[in-house]
């Protein structure tokens, strides 16, 4: 229901102007009164010869996808292809910009001047906005990738330089964990913000990602994906490393299309989703 919705409002943003700007989900929120979880992933992560994750198989069980920026992955073809395939099944596309890293595809963190990590962040997604513009859309969202979503998370600077860009390019809605920086900033400049859990990674007790150096970080089973995501959705609850549940209450739900066997987590989570919605 999520998907067929999004894409109703997506081809009413190309006839009423005045809402190109705003997150299908949003709209249908203040127009329906209907909450409902969202599930979003990372894609356009291959970059020339190499291969990254199944963009066409798990884009239509995604009500948004966060397009990768050519600094971790993707590239400009990859990115056109990306955005097409969003717009063709009516899914809700943000950026997702990363530190300067492809060798480490994103997940190190560096210490950049301030000016210096702004200036990366605006060439990244004006570049995006841009392709997605000329396909006579909008950016609906911004995620960080990788090491930069967990650092700009804990900075308040890197935060700041995120919501500033956001702010430049009229990106409306920033998606990242629940209560740090990131959200602090989005309060602050008026934006939106939407919290953020993962069904494919497992939490520690403080509710920080498992690292990915340690057994058990990523759940792969996609009964076991479908599990946290209703967990999270019906109780706003998750299991954590010990064992035990602990209150995460979130907006929006994500896994990682560039994990081996991310359709079939797809389908899974996304049947819970519509399942319960229904209810």
């Amino acid at each position: 229901m999520n998907r067929l919705l999004c894409g109703q409002v997506s081809k009413l943003q190309s006839i009423y102007k005045a809402l190109p700007r705003v997150p299908c989900n949003l709209i249908l929120a203040g127009l329906l009164d209907y909450q409902f979880m969202e599930l979003n992933a990372d894609l356009g992560e291959s970059w020339y010869a190499r291969k990254v994750g199944d963009d066409t198989g798990l884009m239509p069980f995604l009500d948004a996808c966060n397009v990768a920026c050519g600094f971790h992955g993707g590239d400009a073809l990859t990115m056109v292809r990306a955005i097409d395939l969003a717009l063709r099944h009516g899914v809700a596309i943000g950026a997702h910009p990363s530190f300067p890293d492809r060798k480490h595809f994103g997940r190190r963190s560096l210490d950049l001047p301030v000016d210096h990590l702004r200036a990366l962040l605006l060439y990244q997604v004006s570049a995006l906005d841009g392709m997605v513009r000329a396909a006579g859309s909008s950016l609906t969202h911004l995620k960080p990738h990788g090491a930069l979503y967990h650092y700009a998370d804990r900075h308040r600077p890197a935060a700041a330089a995120i919501v500033q860009v956001m702010e430049q390019l009229q990106v409306p809605t920033l998606y990242g964990p629940p209560g740090g920086e990131l959200s602090a900033a989005a309060d602050m400049a008026g934006l939106q913000f939407y919290a953020e859990g993962f069904v494919d990674r497992r939490y520690e007790p403080d509710l920080r990602l498992r690292s990915r150096d340690l057994p058990g970080a990523s759940i792969d089973d996609p009964a076991e994906a479908a599990e946290q995501a209703r967990a999270l959705l019906r109780e706003g609850r998750v299991m954590a490393s010990d064992g035990q549940r602990y209150p995460l209450r979130v907006r929006t739900l994500c896994l990682h299309g560039d994990h081996p066997g991310a359709v079939d987590r797809a389908r899974a989570v996304r049947m819970v989703l519509d399942r319960t919605e229904r209810a």
